[in-house]
């Protein structure tokens, strides 16, 4: 193990000096939620509390955060608001109509110093701001209003009726927290549900780390395009029972797996394509260009071969543009587990390790399906439609869109791996991990259409008219068989099969012919400097060398 990983350090150093060395660093590039369109208002604390050295860096945050919005005056209107003692609306909807123009007013926000009236300060927002005489488009268009209140601390005031009013205002109100800032409290501000619309880091320095989460909440209806799903994939009981598409990726579809290999034999079996030949590897903005949801399930139906149940390998992992790994599925083949991976937000790393007798089941050579719930504080492991448990996590960060993602690798040399994968998928809501069937599984729970021969139908015999009874009956005629045609041509080679398995031990052999008995050696001595006598070599007679060799 201690070599694996030196390897893998290793191979990470020279990746990076490469990368370093041979190609100029670009900022990370998003898409962005360029087809989203919003009035989007942002609430900021300046009380004495935050201090200007701080502020500079929420200034910064903002111009940074809308760059992933399409900025205009039919597009996305963008507002601020500071507050402190009291509330000043530092610009409104309709003053600026480009980025640059916003980015550099956010850049001049003043700060003032002073106490924390946030409830005040909502209510300013609500009254104030989305209103059409400054800026904001008539409620009847379906613009949605989104403010982003930022602050370090607790409230002097109430905020409970300020935030009721916002949301019955159409308000969507995301609640940042820094430092001190009371948990209750941000929930009483956010919009529901909470826990998409609380964000809380412990310090102005980490306030950046939060970009990528909020952007992806604001993205949502973006971030994931719809992808067809059979009438069977959910449960009957479920809300998804019976959807034809829902949000998320089809990985195979993306990753270009076409190359069926399999057949479907039965109503319970799927294609699938057998892998291991090549890398399946594709650009990360390709197959997720706003980036990972928050809160997803990870869903795949595959199955071991032979030379691939022992490995040590990543179904699935995003890396960046240094090859370091930003999130992966890992199954591990030696001490049979599956574990989860990330890049954590406080932390280098967030890990699941789900190890069990019922994990162990896994590592043969039948198929399975894995499907993982990741959510805010958790990741959930369901195996065949099975709930095996469920572990906590922290604060993950969000992936670089900059890198590859892969399929199927091995984990220190990246050497592609020996599989049959039916599906593999992302959905967008990480409930669908447990509401999926295994009706893709030749052993599934579903029932099987079983089709029986019918009976034969009874055709009556005509009965003949009378004049076909005095003109009697006609000759037969019917065609002779034509010729035997040529033969076809030689079908396609089938694919090599897997080696087989160690045959019995033989029957012994007959017992050989006996050899010539040989004579006594004669051997040859030197004297050492006492007198002493020292053997050195075996004379061997000539007719005996054959029964030595």
């Amino acid at each position: 193990m201690e070599f694996r990983l030196g390897l893998r350090s290793g191979l990470v150093m020279v990746v990076l000096a490469l990368t370093l060395s041979g190609e100029r660093v670009e900022a990370q590039n998003r898409a962005g939620c360029k087809n989203v369109h919003y009035d989007l208002a942002f609430i900021l604390d300046t009380s004495s509390s935050v201090g200007k050295e701080n502020f500079e860096k929420i200034r910064q945050w903002v111009a940074n955060l809308v760059e992933s919005f399409d900025v205009g005056a039919d597009k996305t209107r963008v507002a601020v608001v500071r507050y402190s003692d009291r509330p000043t609306l530092e610009f409104n909807l309709g003053r600026y109509k480009s980025l640059g123009e916003v980015q550099r007013a956010a850049g001049n926000i003043r700060y003032i110093g002073g106490n924390t009236m946030t409830g005040d300060a909502i209510s300013y927002t609500t009254q104030n701001v989305f209103v059409e005489r400054n800026g904001a488009r008539a409620r009847a268009k379906g613009i949605q209003r989104v403010a982003i209140l930022v602050t370090d601390g607790r409230s002097q005031d109430y905020v409970l009726e300020p935030s009721k009013e916002a949301a019955a205002s159409g308000i969507r109100v995301f609640a940042v927290g820094i430092g001190e800032a009371l948990k209750v409290e941000l929930e009483e501000i956010a919009a529901e549900p909470k826990n998409a619309h609380v964000f809380h880091v412990a310090d102005f320095n980490a306030i950046d780390k939060l970009r990528g989460r909020l952007r992806r909440r604001l993205c949502e209806n973006v971030l994931c395009p719809n992808m067809k799903v059979q009438a069977d994939r959910f449960k009957p009981n479920s809300m998804s029972y019976g959807l034809e598409q829902v949000p998320g990726f089809d990985l195979m579809e993306y990753f270009n797996v076409r190359d069926i290999l399999g057949t479907r034999d039965d109503e319970g079996q799927s294609s699938y394509v057998r892998l291991g030949t090549m890398p399946i590897v594709q650009k990360t903005e390709d197959v997720f260009p706003q980036g990972l949801p928050d809160e997803y399930a990870f869903v795949t139906t595959f199955k071991f071969r032979k030379s691939s149940r022992r490995e040590d390998w990543y179904l699935w992992q995003v890396f960046d543009k240094y090859g370091i790994p930003q999130v992966s599925i890992r199954l591990d083949g030696e001490n049979k587990a599956v574990e989860y991976n990330a890049v954590g937000l406080t932390m280098d790393a967030v890990r699941a390790v789900f190890k069990s007798e019922e994990v162990d089941d896994l590592f043969d050579r039948s198929w399975h399906k894995i499907a993982l719930s990741v959510e805010a504080k958790s990741v959930s492991l369901y195996l065949d439609c099975k709930h095996i448990q469920t572990l906590a996590i922290g604060d993950r960060e969000d992936i670089d869109i900059q890198g590859k993602t892969v399929i199927g690798k091995r984990l220190y040399d990246s050497v592609p791996i020996d599989f049959d994968l039916q599906r593999m998928m992302i959905y967008c809501d990480s409930k669908h991990a447990e509401l999926e069937t295994c009706c893709d599984l030749p052993t599934g729970p579903c029932p099987k259409k079983v089709v029986t021969e019918p009976p034969p139908v009874q055709i009556p015999t005509p009965t003949p008219t009378a004049v076909e009874q005095i003109r009697g009956p006609e000759a037969n005629c019917s065609c002779p068989p034509g010729e035997e045609g040529p033969a076809g041509e030689p079908g396609v080679p089938g694919t090599k099969g897997e080696q087989g398995n160690i045959g019995l031990p033989g029957t012994m052999g007959p017992i050989g012919a006996r050899g010539l008995k040989g004579e006594i050696g004669k051997v040859i001595s030197v004297k050492g400097d006492r007198g002493e006598k020292h053997p050195v070599a075996m004379v061997i007679p000539a007719h005996a060398t054959t029964a030595y060799k």
